[in-house]
């Protein structure tokens, strides 16, 4: 049991004490005064009796004393009981092991650690000696002495020397796992200062060895690393001292420049850089230094190559290193220098051959375009002479001679095309210039090119465009132009019957670029599948039979294939021998305009389709959703709904009771060669065979123009219709400054029965305007005084500011039918344009869309042709205009040699215009395709590059002009 304090007892022995001694000295002084009361006393008894009094009293006092002392080593005793307690308390709270030990190495205290940890309880270690510490948790140490060896021996050298020692050992905890500990002894004093024994702790410091062990495999591996490639590994670091010291270095510096790492350094491990610096090549050093002088300044990380003396002579040398900031302003740098001597002297290796290929690729490239340049002149010669000839008398069989040498005539003119653009494109010397262009007119006028060889054929052709495509896309509309007359080519070119057919999808749309998809099918003789794999292999066909039967290079996709992968685009070729072939191009297109432009009067207006065809339907649908109106397709076989209401009806041509089921403007559709979309026998038509999506537009416009009159002095929407009235004289003013296409047109629609007043310039134009009235202005856009755009601006600011005037249609008669020219065309308040040269059917179609009050008696019957010279008897017209155009072509060219002495390219850019306008109606080779794309470089940011480049140009024009002259004077 706990003893029981003793402050209780000395209390008690206290107060018997004081009432032991009171008793007393009543007790002795009774018995004195009974003795003197008695009688006399001898003196002996008296002193006798005094004497043992006193050695009571202190006998007394001693024994009080006794118990007061018995009283304070009790408290002693306790208060020592509670500063051990603490003691162990707090030895108990570190949570690593440690051990209290006498001066003789005899174990005083443990704490709890060393039980968790080592498994050591203090009931079997307290008072034992170190030698006696259990050993079945502690390892060997490497010279074999036991830990409790060691362990005794640490602590006698901490009395013997006064400080700490330590030592490493390897246990097992009380999981079973292995660690390391760092055993600290320290000695401990008594009060006087003289050692009394020690205290030992046991860190445990698995991680940091394994740490340290890791770190010792890394730099050990980046050694062998650096041994093995030329390469040199650093740390270089600046203090606040501002001196910079090397703090880690690695690889083989002795290959790379020469030196031992030792070399670099001076006392207390400062950098010293003169001689790395004497080691780099004189040329380089300078640069070398103004990179370590920017990687002093700034952060990231700098490259450079340069040339070192290293140990096997001269080197390249690339280094990186990257600069990251220390705290206290401190900074390191860090890289490697690796030798690139090898890789170096294979570059040039490929240099010299890359520039030795070039060299050959343009040599090869320049021939080309030389020889093609020189048999294009002759023959543009030979063809203009068989056209003259076949505008003779011959026989039947004299003209089948004619017409069989004029087509192998046409075929090698295309064979030198193709060899003069594939040139092009091998010597790089084709540049993609972006603009915004609208893709769905773009092909209508490369299908347009193509629907007459088409039809000559039987073929039909389908067009049909997304609804979801962006009214405006970025990209190269010429080359992509270029692309789809080709394929369209082929397609005509290799079927005999069916269809060919352009499909425009939308695959991806981004909300930034939409990702188009351009098909091209047709019906022809198809392809073998093990053919196909080579037809985008310059000079490929199919079969070597091909080119004897329909002629060409095979050059055609090996350049579709070029100009779309500089685009960044794809084509895919899929063929089935006697079924036919699909060629698909996709382009991502940026969005340059999402919404389609279309007459305002169309939006929210609702058609109904009824056509038999599903493709022509679904096709016809897309067009009119993509203007702005509601479609509801109804089938013929299916009956109308009873309550239908639209304002727009498309029906086949011999639907005969659809159009009375409906109050609706019905629009026929007619999908015959060769038809005309426009009124025709007081009904409105819309030729399907292609069905284009200018067609279409006119034709709602047309259709709803009694529904929406455009305000007056408003700019008309590109594509709608004008308010004509019947009463208008049929006259037309033609503005046209160039006397060759002066007399073409005055010619072309005499011919379609119209007169007409022709004007030099565009004030003229505009002076004949305010005095006289027509049902029609055409214009050309570059003229002197006042050029086309001027003319249109200033006529529709006249028509705002005059009251209850009427709308003039104003068409643009253009060279550049480019998406930009056309843009700038309704800006201006032009209604429409035409594609110089002006073809006849082509005139007439703008005609009937746009004046079709105007003419009050049918105009005669005119063949349609595409060239006005193919006429029989216009043989003596043409000669009369080539003489013309030679005679107004000397002081051009004069205006043109001003132009580029005063480098002034708008008087070029006007005067080339006015040359190649009228030069166009007899070639249009690639002389003339250079001559626009040099026009177009007049007008923009390369003007002073174009203006270097039209002295050449002109001499090839005068070239062709000579050509011209003598075919002139052979007729």
């Amino acid at each position: 049991m706990r003893p029981q304090p003793l402050t209780r007892p000395a209390t008690q022995g206290t107060h018997f004490f004081q009432h032991t001694a009171v008793t007393l000295a009543f007790f002795l002084s009774d018995a004195a005064s009974g003795w003197f009361d008695a009688g006399p006393v001898s003196i002996a008894v008296v002193v006798l009796a005094a004497l043992l009094s006193l050695t009571a009293l202190l006998a007394l006092a001693v024994l009080r004393m006794l118990f007061l002392q018995r009283a304070k080593l009790a408290e002693a005793e306790h208060a020592l009981q509670r500063q051990s307690t603490l003691m162990q308390a707090q030895l108990d709270a570190v949570p690593f092991p440690v051990l209290v030990k006498d001066v003789s190495g005899a174990y005083l205290a443990l704490n709890s650690a060393c039980e968790r940890r080592l498994g050591i309880e203090s009931a079997h270690l307290l008072g034992a000696n170190s030698l006696e510490l259990p050993e079945h948790r502690w390892l060997a140490l490497p010279d074999g002495t036991s830990a409790a060896q060691r362990l005794h021996q640490l602590g006698a050298d901490a009395v013997r020397e006064h400080k700490v020692q330590r030592c490493e050992l390897d246990y097992l905890s009380s999981d079973g796992r292995q660690r390391t500990g760092l055993f600290l002894e320290a000695p401990t004093q008594a009060p006087d200062g003289s050692v009394n024994g020690s205290i030992g702790m046991l860190l445990d410091i698995t991680e940091y060895r394994q740490v340290e062990r890791n770190a010792r495999a890394t730099e050990q591996s980046l050694h062998d690393i650096t041994q093995r490639i030329p390469v040199v590994v650093f740390a270089v670091r600046r203090g606040n001292d501002r001196q910079q010291r090397l703090a880690f270095i690695a690889g083989n510096l002795q290959a790379l420049f020469g030196l031992a790492p030792g070399d670099l350094l001076e006392k207390d491990d400062v950098l010293r850089d003169w001689p790395f610096h004497d080691r780099i090549h004189p040329e380089d050093a300078p640069a070398v230094r103004r990179l370590l002088q920017r990687a002093t300044r700034h952060r990231g990380t700098v490259t450079l190559d340069f040339r070192a003396y290293g140990a096997e002579g001269l080197r390249w040398i690339h280094l990186v290193m990257g600069t990251r900031r220390l705290p206290d302003r401190q900074v390191e740098w860090i890289g490697y220098f690796i030798d690139t001597t090898s890789i170096n002297a294979h570059n040039q290796t490929l240099l010299a051959a890359r520039d030795a290929a070039e060299r050959a690729s343009k040599a090869k490239a320049d021939f080309l375009a030389t020889m093609s340049h020189e048999i294009r002149t002759p023959m543009n010669g030979v063809i203009g002479m068989l056209e003259l000839l076949g505008r003779t008398p011959l026989d039947q069989e004299q003209r089948e001679l004619v017409h069989a040498v004029e087509d192998s005539a046409g075929v090698l003119l295309q064979v030198l095309n193709d060899v003069l653009d594939f040139s092009k494109l091998e010597a790089g010397n084709v540049r993609l210039d972006d603009a915004p262009f609208d893709l769905r007119t773009l092909v209508d006028n490369v299908v347009g090119v193509m629907t007459g060889p088409a039809h000559n054929k039987g073929l039909l052709v389908d067009v049909g465009a997304d609804a979801t495509l962006a009214g405006k896309l970025l990209g190269d509309s010429v080359r992509i132009r270029q692309i789809l007359m080709n394929l369209l080519n082929n397609a005509v070119k290799f079927t005999e019957h069916g269809s060919v057919a352009v499909s425009l999808r939308v695959v991806g749309d981004d909300g930034h670029a939409q990702r188009v998809r351009i098909s091209v099918i047709d019906t022809g003789i198809g392809i073998a599948a093990d053919k196909q794999a080579n037809l985008f292999t310059p000079f490929s066909q199919a079969e070597s039979w091909t080119t004897r039967r329909y002629g060409g290079t095979g050059l055609g996709l090996a350049i579709c294939r070029h100009l779309v992968q500089l685009m960044g685009g794809s084509v895919d070729l899929s063929s089935r021998l006697g079924e036919g072939t699909k060629v698909t191009l996709e382009l991502r297109l940026t969005v340059a305009q999402r919404k389609v432009e279309h007459s305002p009067e169309l939006a929210g207006r609702h058609a109904i389709v009824r056509l038999a065809s599903v493709g022509t339907a679904n096709a016809l649908a897309a067009h009119l959703g993509s203007l702005g109106l509601t479609v509801e397709q109804i089938p013929p076989a299916q009956p109308m709904r009873s309550g239908v209401a639209a304002n727009l009806l498309f029906i086949d041509g011999n639907d005969q009771e659809s159009a009375a089921l409906i109050a609706a403007r019905p629009i026929l559709v007619d999908t015959r060669a060769n038809g005309i979309s426009g009124d025709r026998d007081e009904r409105l038509w819309l030729n399907a065979n292609p069905l284009k999506w200018q067609s279409v537009a006119r034709v709602c416009a047309q259709a709803l123009k009694p529904q929406a009159a455009a305000p007056r002095g408003a700019a008309a929407p590109p594509i709608s219709a004008p308010a004509a009235t019947k009463h208008r004289a049929r006259r037309i003013l033609v503005a046209e400054d160039h006397p060759i296409s002066q007399s073409l047109i005055r010619r072309q629609l005499d011919l379609l029965g119209w007169h007409c007043d022709v004007v030099g310039d565009g004030r003229s134009a505009l002076a004949a305007l305010r005095q006289d009235h027509y049902a029609m202005l055409l214009t050309d856009c570059q003229m002197p005084l006042m050029n086309g755009y001027e003319l249109a601006a200033a006529w529709r600011q006249h028509e705002s500011a005059t009251p209850q005037s009427t709308r003039l249609p104003i068409l643009a008669m253009t060279a550049n039918a480019l998406d930009g020219e056309i843009e700038r065309c309704h800006e201006a308040g032009m209604d429409d344009y035409l594609s110089k040269p002006v073809q006849l059917r082509q005139l007439e179609e703008k005609l009937l869309a746009w004046a079709p009050e105007a003419i009050d008696t049918p105009a005669p019957e005119v063949p349609l042709f595409e060239d006005i010279f193919a006429e029989p008897g216009m043989q003596d017209l043409r000669a009369e205009m080539v003489r013309a155009m030679l005679r107004s072509s000397g002081p051009d060219l004069q205006k043109l040699d001003l132009a580029i002495a005063q480098d002034d390219s708008a008087q070029a850019q006007l005067t080339l215009h006015r040359m190649l306008g009228a030069l166009q109606l007899f070639t249009n080779g690639s002389l003339m395709t250079e001559g626009r794309e040099l026009m177009a470089a007049l007008g923009g940011a390369d003007a002073d590059q174009a203006l270097r480049q039209l002295p050449a140009y002109l001499e090839n024009l005068r070239g062709l002009l000579s050509g011209l002259a003598r075919q002139t004077q052979l007729h």
